[in-house]
């Protein structure tokens, strides 16, 4: 096993975090914590939009005791989130080091319309999250690339 290490995927929608966190996964090896996951298991594929940040809210709570506890036992945790803005990047930062545990970004960007595409493709699967183009659009305008001051390690294209 590999030494404890938070790997954050830091992404929108349709970008190829949960392919790559599947194969960081495999490869560390490491525990993955894919909150869209976790929201599908615990809500269903289309939860109510009033009721989604009550129930993002629980989820993120659940799994981060859950990558803590990893992290305690030596794991090295990969965090298929997003991390869209700045807040809760430097909010990782902040429990990394209050964890003493190492952390790297993995930045995964693709073209807005491969990405939409992606979203609409996997729509249609089950166990995913549902994603209506309005959805995509309107979290779009929330995201907020990386800084030039904050260090990631870019990820090239995934299919």
């Amino acid at each position: 096993m590999g030494e404890p290490r938070i790997h954050a995927l830091h992404g929108f929608l349709g970008s190829g975090k949960t392919t790559f966190a599947r194969r960081l996964e495999r490869e560390l090896p490491g525990m993955r914590f894919t909150s869209d996951e976790w929201m599908v298991a615990l809500y269903g594929q289309d939860p109510p939009a009033d009721l989604f940040p009550v129930y993002h809210s629980r989820v993120m709570e659940l799994m981060e005791t859950q990558w803590v506890r990893a992290l305690e036992l030596g794991v090295p945790v990969i965090l298929d989130h997003g991390f869209w803005t700045r807040a809760s990047r430097d909010a990782l930062r902040a429990r990394a080091g209050a964890l003493g545990v190492p952390l790297t970004f993995h930045v995964l960007t693709v073209p807005d319309e491969e990405a939409l595409r992606r979203v609409r493709a996997r729509n249609g699967l089950e166990g995913t999250m549902y994603i209506a183009d309005e959805t995509y659009r309107r979290f779009r305008e929330r995201f907020e690339a990386m800084g030039e001051d904050e260090v990631g390690v870019a990820v090239g294209t995934l299919s």
